[in-house]
């Protein structure tokens, strides 16, 4: 009540959640998270393209981190509707700081091989295949009425921490070599196992006879694919995680081989992708409206892969070093701004279309979709490593381009 005797309003979208502390622990450990994915990302792919000059070597570390989400999204989505979530994420995140202190351990001792990167990036991809069906289903889950603002504002951390991870990972290859993107990887998992520890979690509701997992997992595929509004997210999905995503493993090439940059300038370069997703996203946390939301998602889609293009193009016929880095930055922020539209509609429109009880399981078949990214990254990496860094972008997006409009004339895009 107020002064006068009047009722105050409750707080509703962005203030409420902020309010709302169960909200935040949740959301804080996906940024921490968030953070280090990217971070290690564009810092392993620059410290391996220097000790083996390999752009499908270099792909093939984002390749690593994906293939988890094509053969575990679904079986997770399954467990986090029969397991406390809880203990879940408690055992997750325990697991992927074991590997970062072991990583780093091997890099002290100057025994660090490609090899360990790649089973490394396999065990980041396994906790990064938890992310869907059990982390953002949470976020779902505490969000209430305020949905749409809560998976845009996740989306929108995603993005900024595309803008920091980058940045501050190719500093901390540049500065302290590749001993320090692990031991600062350690610091921040260690801190979000912390934090785990404070989050109270929504009761969950258990089925007195538990129905065979993979039956449970094939009846969540069903549903998702007879609801139209579920099989656009999915098909537009599956195309811009193989025709679209993959292009940031060339941006360490597409800094260090054309422009000449340092592992700082580098990352700067990476982090306006992320720049450009963060202010988009936190804009469509606040005026996205409902009746907008597919076309928002659709249009993102669209505009990420036609920016894509252009920046194929520009590789090969840029000027000159500083109209190269001018141009590539604008292009990097463009990318963001249309790749956010796609990203922060995502996980709202899986959310919304998918009953209570199936949530868990679209969820993890949405990861699934993500998960194709790794024939992407092959696709981009061989390009790359047999034709050059510009036919590899340019045929790429093209090739999503064309998927796009496959599927706008199957009636997938528009009912």
């Amino acid at each position: 009540m107020s002064a006068d005797g009047s009722s105050t309003p409750a707080k509703t979208g962005v203030p409420a959640l902020l309010a709302d502390p169960n909200y935040l622990r949740i959301w804080f450990v996906g940024a921490l998270t968030g953070f280090i994915r990217w971070f290690q990302l564009l810092a392993l792919g620059v410290y391996t393209f220097e000790i083996t000059n390999s752009p499908f070597l270099v792909s093939l570390v984002p390749m690593l981190w994906g293939l988890p989400l094509a053969f575990g999204g679904p079986i997770i989505g399954g467990i986090a509707d029969r397991v406390n979530r809880k203990a879940f994420l408690i055992g997750g995140i325990a697991m992927i700081l074991t590997v970062a202190a072991v990583m780093a351990f091997l890099a002290h001792t100057g025994e660090l091989a490609f090899g360990h990167i790649a089973v490394a990036s396999l065990f980041s991809g396994l906790f990064w295949a938890t992310d869907l069906p059990l982390r953002r289903r949470l976020i779902g889950d505490v969000a209430g009425p305020n949905l749409a603002a809560a998976m845009s504002l996740d989306s929108a951390t995603n993005s900024a921490t595309r803008m920091l991870g980058p940045f501050i990972g190719g500093v901390m290859l540049q500065w302290f070599g590749i001993v320090g993107v692990y031991a600062l990887s350690t610091v921040v998992y260690a801190t979000a196992l912390l934090l785990i520890f404070w989050i109270r979690l929504p009761a969950q509701s258990v089925s007195a006879v538990p129905p065979s997992l993979f039956r449970d997992l094939a009846a969540g595929i069903r549903f998702a694919l007879g609801n139209w509004e579920l099989r656009r997210v999915l098909a537009v999905t599956i195309v811009i995680n193989i025709f679209g995503f993959p292009f940031t493993s060339m941006i360490p090439i597409l800094g260090r081989d054309q422009l000449g940059l340092t592992p700082s300038l580098v990352g700067f370069l990476s982090s306006l992708e992320g720049a450009g997703a963060f202010v988009t996203g936190m804009t469509l946390a606040v005026i996205a409206k409902p009746g907008f939301y597919g076309r928002i998602f659709v249009g993102g889609a669209t505009g990420c892969l036609a920016a894509i293009l252009y920046l194929g193009i520009l590789a090969a016929v840029s000027g000159g070093p500083h109209h190269s880095f001018i141009a590539a930055s604008l292009t990097l922020t463009a990318i963001g701004i249309a790749m956010a539209g796609f990203a922060s509609m995502q996980s709202t429109l899986t959310y919304l279309n998918a009953s209570a009880e199936y949530r868990s399981r679209v969820m993890g078949v949405l990861a699934l979709c993500i998960g194709t990214g790794p024939l992407g990254f092959l696709n981009v990496g061989w390009l790359a490593e047999n034709f050059g860094l510009p036919t590899a972008l340019t045929v790429m997006a093209a090739e999503g381009l064309f998927a796009m409009l496959l599927l706008w004339y199957w009636g997938v895009l528009k009912r």
